[in-house]
């Protein structure tokens, strides 16, 4: 006896795929399989209907339905419930994957194309190899990663997810790089590990070496949000340095002396504003060198900022 599939194949009639199936309502209730003989009684009975009704085709769905009446009529109803859920289940699985495979499909075969990325020609082998790698990656984003309100609200229309395809791997456009961290504490490029900024240079070039970095690795636009304010205890840094060398070079003193005069409070604090009188009153000339010096450094390192940018 052959019995139809959902897909219109044929396969031979196997009681024990219904006895199993009924099984596992039974233990989905009971927590253990305490007895099968109602699943071996249902699965003859249906057997046993066919062969005296030969002008109905078995199939997938109609036995099936044959095992909800039985289990509906037996003693045991909560089963029936429970083998109804699985039913379920198992459809809504089926139609996802036909959904998603329909999907897909029309992505490699580009009978939907839209060309939303103007970099991007769906027509083309890699356009749709990406086309529908994009699909199942939104498609795991959504069912496994966002929240379900997150879900519910983007299918809903009520927000937008932008690079859903690329959320599974925490890859997303239009990034503001925290600097301010970055520069502070220094960071790892897993090759090496790169210290803090101590000048207003060092602090631009590193600016520059994250930009390119991080383009590398991002999907789209990496921005940063206000690097003016972000070189200031850079700025001051240097300036520290500047000021430390004139009165090395001005006045021909030693970093010993220099560090036992000022005791290092105008040196070595970042917070200190250089334009704080103590600066000026300590040492005019000094000051004078220390600031052009600092602009200088600040120039330069503002034109190497844009050259390197400019070769991304």
């Amino acid at each position: 006896m052959l019995v139809q599939k959902r897909n219109g194949k044929y396969v031979e009639f196997d009681k024990q795929r219904i006895i199993d199936a009924i099984n596992k309502a039974f233990v989905e209730v009971d927590g253990d399989l305490y007895e099968n003989e109602t699943s071996r009684d249902a699965a003859e009975e249906i057997e046993q209907f066919y062969k005296d009704h030969p002008n109905v085709e078995p199939t997938v769905e109609g036995i099936q339905d044959y095992v909800e009446r039985y289990l509906m009529h037996s003693e045991r109803p909560d089963v029936a419930r429970a083998y109804i859920r699985y039913r379920y289940k198992k459809e809504a699985s089926r139609n996802f994957s036909a959904e998603f495979l329909d999907e897909i499909k029309k992505k490699l075969l580009a009978e939907n194309v839209q060309n939303q990325n103007a970099n991007v020609d769906e027509h083309s082998f890699g356009g749709r190899v990406g086309e529908a790698s994009s699909a199942m990656m939104k498609k795991l984003a959504l069912d496994y990663f966002v929240s379900d309100m997150a879900r519910e609200n983007h299918l809903g229309n009520m927000i937008y997810i932008h690079d859903l395809d690329h959320y599974c791997i925490g890859d997303h456009n239009c990034l503001t790089i925290p600097f301010d961290k970055l520069l502070a504490n220094g960071f790892n490029t897993r090759q090496t590990d790169v210290r803090p900024a101590q000048s207003v240079n060092t602090a631009f070039q590193l600016i520059a070496v994250i930009f390119q970095l991080q383009s590398l690795q991002q999907f789209g636009g990496v921005s940063a949000s206000h690097i003016d304010w972000t070189m200031v205890p850079y700025v001051r840094k240097s300036f520290a340095k500047h000021y430390k060398d004139g009165l090395l070079f001005i006045r021909h003193k030693n970093y010993e002396d220099i560090d036992y005069e000022i005791e290092g409070m105008l040196i070595n604090s970042r917070d200190y504003s250089i334009e704080d009188p103590e600066w000026k009153a300590y040492d005019g000339e000094v000051y004078d060198y220390a600031l052009a010096m600092t602009k200088k450094e600040v120039d330069q390192g503002a034109e190497g900022l844009y050259h390197n940018l400019n070769t991304l």
